[in-house]
């Protein structure tokens, strides 16, 4: 009797720690944008893993100087790496960021209510702490991005590394002439937020 009484005072808490987790999920949009940038401070040209799944391990074969990632919110947790792939975790940080400062090679993200001690499973809390794991698959770029200074211009492409590569080639007066005539969308600095899903910040450190 007394143990039923017990959990009758318990019910409210254990159900508003299961509206709190079904929230956090309804806020997460359930894919993120993540820009891998040739110059410091996301600019210049940009590799891009436009709508992410959660779990999914991005590295690319040469470092970058910064990386931005869009779409998120402060549910949401990307991790950004260095040192090859995804082996060596510099930081952690929710919602949109542009971190610049150091040698990029990988990012992956995942939510906080993964993270949450009360539902997580094992398995789970693993991926939490361990910064390799819970990566669920590898996935190629399969967007070019490229800040013009005046807006950015976006090419969908499967073929994004090879383009990519190409893009550099070409001298900076003829890029927007070159991703015109692939088919790229021009998204301009007024409509921005378009394109990153709010405000982002520049992040120097891990936080």
């Amino acid at each position: 009797m007394e143990s039923m009484t017990n959990l009758r005072r318990r019910m409210p808490s254990i159900l508003l720690a299961a509206l709190v987790l079904a929230l956090s999920r309804l806020q997460s949009t359930g894919a993120v944008d993540i820009l891998f940038w040739s110059q410091s401070k996301c600019l210049g040209a940009s590799k891009g893993w436009l709508g992410l799944a959660e779990g999914v391990c991005l590295n690319v074969d040469k470092s970058t100087p910064s990386i931005q990632v869009s779409k998120s919110s402060s549910s949401i947790v990307t991790r950004l790496y260095t040192g090859g792939s995804c082996t060596t975790e510099w930081g952690r940080f929710n919602g949109n960021i542009c971190a610049s400062g150091k040698q990029f090679t990988g990012a992956r993200w995942n939510t906080n209510s993964q993270c949450n001690q009360l539902f997580a499973s094992d398995d789970k809390q693993q991926a939490c702490t361990d910064g390799s794991s819970g990566c669920k698959k590898l996935m190629d770029p399969n967007a070019v991005v490229y800040n013009s200074g005046e807006g950015y211009w976006v090419l969908m492409n499967d073929n994004a590394t090879e383009l990519f590569e190409q893009l550099t080639d070409v001298p900076d007066s003829e890029k927007v002439a070159w991703l015109t005539a692939q088919g790229a969308t021009y998204t301009s600095k007024t409509e921005e937020k378009m394109l990153v899903g709010g405000d982002s910040y520049v992040a120097t450190s891990a936080i």
